[in-house]
């Protein structure tokens, strides 16, 4: 045991040993380059003391030219053109930054334009089923192959627009609400997107009596088709777009707006009215095979 405690003694003397040493070493080394910049400070100094003495001398005459005083103009530097192009980037990098910044948006910008797919027909989702709304991917793709290409961009796309407009506290919160009724304000202002796909809770908004078309008067023997609406329930619109078990409410329906006085000037209107009846027709003919 004593011995075993006096190896561990000696190891810890002979660490400590060696970081004297090597403090002592250190110490040193630091005393020695103090000592050169003191020598170089001395030798630094006592040049500057004679180009003083040399330099008044050629001011008083005593000497017309001096050994020691290098007085020829300094020659013009040159820069290669990647130090000339270094100094612009240092000098101008705030405005260089801010410029880039504006660059990047106006490419984004230009890019976002150039890839979105912009769609040819729209459709307003309001119906408050959640089970529609996991499925608009699915409702939109099915739908584009009713759309014409209306916009010439060689794509048919069909959009949906999904508005929430439940007063179920269950569902939606007042802000989300609020946000939605503004946005069904919106939409309906203006003249762009006129099918709508609804039920019976979005009545009191709509008021489908008035603003939708009545499609018994278009298709009068269509027995999917009462009032203002085709309903979905009776066709095989859930199984195409995926809808679990085909189970979709008896109560949902799609409609087409009125061509009415809007924001959107009349005639603007009744183009997109002749596009999306054109769009309905087709659906209506293929989901009443």
């Amino acid at each position: 045991m004593d011995k075993n405690k006096k190896k561990k003694q000696g190891i810890i003397d002979t660490v400590r040993q060696v970081d004297e040493k090597e403090r002592q070493k250190l110490e040193a080394e630091k005393e020695e380059e103090l000592k050169v910049q003191e020598k170089e400070r001395e030798e630094y100094g006592k040049t500057l003391a004679e180009e003083k003495v040399e330099l008044l001398k050629l001011k008083q005459g005593v000497i017309s030219e001096s050994d020691k005083l290098d007085l020829k103009p300094d020659e013009k530097k040159h820069y290669t053109p990647w130090q000339k192009f270094k100094n612009f980037i240092y000098h101008n990098k705030w405005w260089l930054g801010i410029s880039t910044f504006f660059v990047l948006i106006a490419a984004f910008l230009v890019y976002d334009t150039l890839t979105t797919t912009k769609p040819d027909i729209k459709f307003m989702l309001l119906c408050n089923d959640t089970e529609l709304y996991y499925r608009i991917e699915d409702i939109g793709k099915y739908f584009d192959q009713f759309t014409d290409d209306y916009n010439d961009d060689d794509k048919n796309c069909a959009d949906i627009l999904y508005i929430p407009i439940s007063e179920n506290e269950d569902t939606n919160s007042m802000g989300l609400y609020e946000s939605s009724l503004t946005k069904l304000s919106a939409e309906f202002q203006m003249g762009e997107t006129m099918l709508v796909i609804a039920d019976k809770n979005s009545a009191e908004l709509i008021m489908p009596e008035e603003t939708l078309v009545n499609l018994e008067e278009l298709y009068p023997d269509n027995p999917n088709i009462k009032e203002y609406g085709f309903y979905l329930k009776d066709t095989d619109f859930a199984e195409l777009i995926g809808y679990t078990d085909g189970n979709i409410p008896d109560d949902i329906y799609i409609g087409i707006r009125k061509v009415t006085q809007t924001l959107t000037s009349e005639k603007e209107m009744q183009e997109h009215y002749d596009q999306a009846i054109e769009t309905l027709d087709k659906i209506i003919k293929e989901l009443s095979k």
